[in-house]
């Protein structure tokens, strides 16, 4: 059976798990071998009788393409050609049908993963609070960062804005002192605010955004605290990793999932079939007539060719001795 398989709108890699070598792996599935028994007819046919190889023609990105060979021997010719083509036909149906075994398996596959690392994600998350719940760590925020970029680094990142910023409304206010008039401190006031303030309103203004600015760096440092890694043992931090690791394969599960039920249900697939077969002559009427007939003229023949031997052997000499003279 020459098996050609395209696969269509796929990530690279998406396809691994309907190409050839899966579709010969199929074949030892226990579903696959109850649908050729069924096929067959025969409760107790041994399906280990089947002889299956592979060889590869091209495989590739979204193209596989092979030769799969399926032979079988049985005294009788004509059932080993029935028990050949109840495989052929299953083969042909579970391959090429979008229902299909060859599809099934590829998401399910997809489909078990995704679960296994679900499960160990709940399991280890679950661990991971109960251990920082005495902490008072906020962990969600800790893997949010996919183990990146740590959350308390926007902070620090904020903190520092704030501190810059309240730094430059400090100076303003010390250059205010010195101004020699309050069009000039509006000016300066108005510069560092971003927005006009009126003549004798630049101290005010200012000094309303330096405390605006200084109760968000207090609130700032108490929000710093419940996200900082530090403040994990050696063993949460671990464990910390290890969520995060989780959690990202799980991410990547779910789409190589959502890939694989795109990627089945666009796969073309073909199957091109050829037989040959050999001996089972003598089992059938044709065949013991025509053996019949061969062994007749091969032994007419000897006999024929032993009785001239024969005659040959005993035939009086043509030439007769003359007498001496």
């Amino acid at each position: 059976m020459t098996l050609d398989t395209t696969v269509h709108d796929l990530v690279i890699g998406g396809d691994r798990g309907l190409r050839i070598f899966e579709a010969q792996e199929m074949t030892n599935d226990p579903r696959f071998k109850e649908k050729v028994v069924a096929e067959i007819g025969e409760q107790n046919f041994e399906y280990s009788r089947f002889s299956i190889s592979l060889a590869p023609i091209s495989v590739a990105d979204g193209i596989s393409r092979g030769i799969l060979t399926v032979s079988i021997t049985d005294p009788d010719k004509e059932k080993a050609a029935a028990y050949r083509q109840a495989f052929v036909t299953v083969f042909t149906r579970e391959y090429t049908e979008l229902d299909g075994l060859w599809r099934s398996r590829f998401v399910e596959r997809r489909e078990n993963t995704l679960q296994i690392v679900t499960d160990l994600f709940a399991d280890v998350y679950t661990e991971l609070k109960t251990r920082t719940s005495a902490l008072d760590v906020d962990v969600d925020s800790l893997l949010d960062s996919r183990g990146q970029i740590a959350p308390s680094t926007y902070y620090y990142e904020e903190r520092t804005r704030l501190q810059s910023e309240l730094a430059e409304v400090t100076g303003a206010r010390s250059a205010i002192e010195t101004a020699s008039s309050e069009s000039v401190a509006a000016l300066v006031a108005s510069t560092v605010l971003g927005f006009e303030v009126a003549p004798g309103d630049a101290e005010e203004a200012l000094a309303i955004r330096a405390s605006s600015l200084t109760a968000a760096l207090s609130t700032l440092e108490a929000t710093v605290a419940p996200i900082a890694e530090d403040r994990l043992d050696p063993e949460t931090s671990r464990l910390l990793d290890v969520v995060r690791g989780l959690r990202q394969i799980k991410d990547e599960s779910t789409v190589r999932l959502a890939n694989a039920t795109v990627a089945s249900s666009s796969a073309e697939s073909y199957v091109t079939t050829s037989y040959s077969a050999s001996g089972g002559m003598g089992r059938t009427l044709i065949g013991r007539v025509a053996v019949v007939l061969v062994v007749t003229i091969v032994f007419g023949l000897i006999a024929i060719y032993t009785f001239e031997w024969l005659s040959n052997g005993l035939r009086p000499s043509d030439e007769t001795p003359q007498p001496g003279r």
